[in-house]
């Protein structure tokens, strides 16, 4: 695999010896293995902790939603309370009954009545 390149020497009967080696540079430079598994598990861990970020959101927001409901069922219920209470305060024999009882009112004789 790696590219090498030697220079031999012939000694006495034959023998070869090496005298350099000389290691020529790869043409793409190889990357470690533990740099990708580390790239591989920041990725993992950082896709983990943004699952966990992003649920706990769609938690809060449904929360957030049901408090929201809740509050408008009980402004709709006081709305009506109010809303009858207004009926009653507009009543006709009500406002008759206070004309006369605490205001000591009486009906105009046809007399007195100016046209």
């Amino acid at each position: 695999m790696e590219e090498t390149d030697m220079r031999r020497m012939v000694v006495g009967n034959g023998l070869c010896m090496i005298t350099e080696i000389r290691k020529e540079p790869p043409a793409v430079p190889a990357v470690p293995r533990r740099r990708g598994f580390v790239a591989l598990f920041l990725a993992l861990l950082v896709t983990g902790l943004f699952n966990v970020w992003l649920s706990g959101q769609c938690i809060r927001t449904g929360y957030r939603v049901s408090s929201a409901l809740e509050e408008k069922r009980t402004l709709q219920k006081e709305q009506e309370v109010l809303r009858l209470e207004a009926l009653a305060l507009k009543s006709p024999a009500r406002i008759h009954a206070i004309a006369r009882n605490d205001l000591h009112m009486v009906p105009a004789q046809m007399d007195r009545v100016i046209r």
